[in-house]
């Protein structure tokens, strides 16, 4: 097999120019280099960027991969191992949600007063978390490798009490800004929507503070989601709503 420039390796394998240079900078690949300083693949290049693809789609890190693939011993009982743990945490999650639905489910059985918009939301947040496979779509045509690797790597972080918390608050909270919005976003009601909204993502950001910005640019652009991607988890408009009154929160805290 002839040598390949690192133009025609992306064009051949769809990986972008600026993904394998990520890759270099991880020490995953190790391209030779010609007389001018191009990057050059052979065989066992291309081949090890076929185990790194091969590796993300069971949803390992960056960083898990190269402790795989660069310890020289690992065998297909270990990418099996993790993705067996990758699943057990799935299952506890879905345990989780399947509970909230018990519980709300309960509740309108009992004759209490039922908040459709909380209900159809905990059902939205559980097809949402178990669409792995479109959610990865979007986070591959907005997000860098490197970003990609930011988030996972500040997500591992969050304790399991901080993610429960999210998922047992974030339904209601979502139901009460749809409600909110084509309100003035700087009355009481909405001043108070945000600054919880807020509570909710800070805890991220406190990890990781260059995920705002990121994460930002992900709901700005939500009509340019993939068709075969998930539903965004809010509507545009709740997103400007957000948006608005956390520039009135910002402004009135500076004043």
């Amino acid at each position: 097999m002839k040598l390949l420039s690192i133009g025609e390796v992306a064009k051949r394998s769809g990986i972008t120019v600026r993904a394998l240079h990520h890759y270099e900078t991880m020490g995953l690949l190790k391209p030779q280099r010609t007389e001018s300083r191009q990057r050059v693949y052979a065989f066992h290049d291309i081949a090890r960027l076929q185990h790194i693809q091969m590796l993300k789609r069971t949803g390992l890190t960056l960083s898990q991969i190269k402790q795989l693939i660069t310890s020289g011993n690992w065998q297909a009982e270990d990418v099996l191992q993790m993705q067996r743990a990758i699943a057990e945490e799935e299952l506890e999650k879905a345990k989780h949600r399947l509970a909230l639905l018990d519980e709300a489910v309960a509740c309108a059985a009992a004759g209490q007063p039922a908040d459709l918009s909380t209900l159809c939301n905990i059902i939205k947040m559980g097809e949402h978390a178990m669409s792995e496979e479109k959610w990865q779509k979007v986070w591959d045509k907005f997000y860098t490798d490197e970003e990609q690797e930011r988030w996972k790597a500040a997500k591992e972080k969050l304790s399991d009490e901080a993610v429960r918390e999210h998922e047992q608050k974030w339904p209601a909270l979502l139901a009460r800004t749809e409600a909110l919005v084509g309100t003035d976003p700087g009355s009481r009601e909405a001043q108070q929507v945000v600054r919880e909204w807020n509570a909710m993502t800070q805890a991220i950001y406190d990890i990781d503070p260059a995920l705002t910005e990121s994460a930002a640019k992900l709901y700005d652009n939500m009509d340019d989601w993939p068709a075969d991607g998930p539903e965004p988890p809010f509507s545009n408009e709740v997103w400007a709503f957000i948006k608005e009154a956390d520039a009135i929160l910002k402004a009135r805290e500076q004043g």
